[in-house]
């Protein structure tokens, strides 16, 4: 049997130690205990999820329940040590890595295991092709120490992919072996997003990052329940720290005398009923768009090429249709002078893509350190309008200039539109919003400048005839004129009612195709399915539109799967 990996004292998390200089790893109650003097790189999915754990265990321990403890805690020099050290030896045996009844962030009812080590591996949840970009899982892989097999634990935890999984013992679902329909984790369904402070500390980041509030009754992290039953379960979070916690997979790792791990169990998890709803109430590093039908959807933060666009977090900053509760938190907390004016916050945007539409393959995970400006701009209301506008500016050039390029070329938009996005804007976005801090009138200019010199980039990259390249940059910058509607002439006698159309190889009738305005241009169902920014299929796509009155643009975009939708 394996001597005991405790997670809250043995080395694991890596990190940052101010007092060393240098990089090493620490157990989590050394990360909270001196979390003032280290910090944790969170710039990657691993250190996203490993930020995420975080925070739910110092939330646990001893989290903020009113704005009042909060901006106590944030002027103390240190955490809470005297409430994280209880809380962490009290639980200490529920996290242990290899405990033989409840192991840590595991499932203790599984004992059969059917995968090896490289079950852990990031780049299995590529896919059939995942050893072409990682080259290692063309051979079995070695047991992986005790440590690294914890970090990779939390990864798959968050981003494990959907679809069929192999069904744990005694699982009723279970058809074959497998069970069918597994969902993609709250990590990996929604945007995340947190804040970090620019040459700050964990303690400030896990503090920006927990806005106060009591616990929920009967809320608890997964290491305060009983270890979960084996077969898959559908249920509803119990709160914020449910949530965070929440136990996407049942995975067992299987431990060697020497504390290695050479085998994995895993299986299906808890299911979570109307998945953006509960994430955009309950987790508040995430980040939400509103839909027109009034629900919540992920911000947006990639172009349709998968490319970053840093500067749509500042659309957060604004009181309109997006939102993020660490930004409306940070945004409280400024107001009320708790934190200094000069402190320069970066929000941490992550994107999960899948290379089907099904979800079952991922083809990145894109993580973007951002800035959002300083703290004394988002205390200054007119400010953080400001930074959303600038933010939003970029949006509508890139619009106007699609829209206006296709007019004018005569070429399919589905042609034009990749090849009239904007990109190398990275340093002049926080070039603008460090000048804006200061002069604000120059920081627009800055801004408005390098969009424009992006978009004109673009255009003498497109092929284009010379009157035809002079007239779209004479026109890019204004919004494309509506095409006006044909006059339609009263007939003079009534027309004899139309045969309803048949459907395609099928002898069913129905009604005659209708087309819809999106992606710059107009569409039937059948022909919009087969867009390149389309992701679902026609008869998915007809469903949502015809019989749930979905948005025509949302029923498009939204991968199946990913949550469920509430008309209104």
């Amino acid at each position: 049997m394996p001597a005991p990996f405790l997670l809250t004292t043995e080395p694991w998390i890596p990190v940052w130690d101010l007092d060393a200089a240098a990089a090493r790893d620490v157990g989590l109650t050394e990360a909270l205990l001196r979390a003032h003097r280290l910090r944790l790189p969170a710039d990657r999915a691993e250190g996203v999820a490993l930020f995420r754990l975080l925070a739910a265990v110092y939330d646990a321990a001893a989290g903020p329940r009113d704005a009042a403890e909060w901006d106590a805690a944030w002027k103390a020099e240190t955490l809470d040590a005297a409430a994280v050290t209880a809380y962490l030896d009290r639980w200490a045996d529920h996290l242990d890595l290899f405990h033989p009844e409840h192991p840590a962030l595991q499932c203790g009812a599984l004992t059969e295991y059917a995968r090896g080590p490289e079950a852990l591996h990031p780049g299995t949840l590529g896919g059939a092709a995942a050893a072409w970009f990682s080259h290692e899982l063309y051979q079995p892989l070695p047991p992986y120490p005790a440590a690294r097999a914890a970090q990779l634990l939390l990864h798959l935890l968050a981003y494990d992919v959907a679809g069929i999984k192999r069904a744990a013992p005694g699982d009723p679902a279970t058809k074959g072996g497998k069970v069918y329909g597994a969902q993609i984790g709250p990590a990996a369904s929604a945007t995340h997003c947190h804040l970090t402070v620019l040459g700050g500390t964990l303690k400030d980041d896990l503090l920006l990052n927990l806005p106060p509030q009591p616990r929920a009754d009967g809320d608890a992290p997964v290491w305060e329940r009983d270890t979960p039953p084996a077969p898959m379960r559908s249920r509803t979070p119990t709160g914020r720290l449910d949530l965070l916690t929440w136990p996407t997979r049942r995975i067992r790792l299987h431990a060697t005398d020497d504390g290695t791990v050479d085998a994995v169990a895993h299986h299906d998890g808890d299911r979570l009923p109307d998945l953006w709803q509960h994430s955009s109430r309950l987790d508040p590093m995430t980040a939400w768009a509103t839909s027109k039908a009034g629900t919540p959807i992920p911000l947006p933060v990639l172009d349709d090429q998968s490319w970053p666009q840093p500067w749509r977090g500042a659309v957060l900053l604004s009181s309109t249709r997006e939102h993020s509760a660490v930004v409306q938190h940070a945004v409280a907390a400024a107001e009320r002078g708790t934190l200094a004016p000069g402190l320069s916050l970066h929000a941490v945007l992550g994107t999960t893509l899948y290379s089907n539409q099904h979800q079952s393959a991922i083809s990145d995970i894109t993580v973007t350190v951002t800035p959002l400006g300083t703290t004394g701009q988002l205390a200054d209301p007119a400010a953080r309008e400001q930074l959303a506008t600038m933010s939003r500016y970029a949006d509508v050039i890139g619009s106007n200039l699609r829209q206006h390029a296709v007019k004018i070329s005569g070429r399919p938009s589905a042609q034009v539109a990749p090849r009239m996005l904007l990109h190398d804007l990275d340093r002049d976005w926080e070039e603008a919003v460090r000048v804006h801090a200061q002069d604000p009138d120059q920081g627009r200019a800055l801004w408005r400048d390098a969009v424009h010199a992006a978009a004109e980039r673009c255009i003498d990259a497109f092929p284009l005839r010379p009157m035809e390249r002079g007239k779209l940059l004479a026109q890019y910058r204004q919004d494309p004129a509506p095409q006006p509607k044909p006059r339609k002439r009263a007939p003079k006698t009534p027309p004899a009612p139309a045969a309803p159309r048949r459907a395609a190889g099928t002898g069913r009738r129905g009604p005659a195709s209708t087309t819809y305005e999106v992606f710059d241009g107009r569409y039937t169902l059948n022909q919009l399915s087969r867009h390149p920014n389309c992701v679902v299929s026609y008869p998915t796509l007809r469903k949502r539109v015809v019989e749930d009155g979905w948005d025509i643009t949302e029923a498009a975009t939204t991968p199946g799967g990913r949550g469920s939708r509430r008309t209104t």
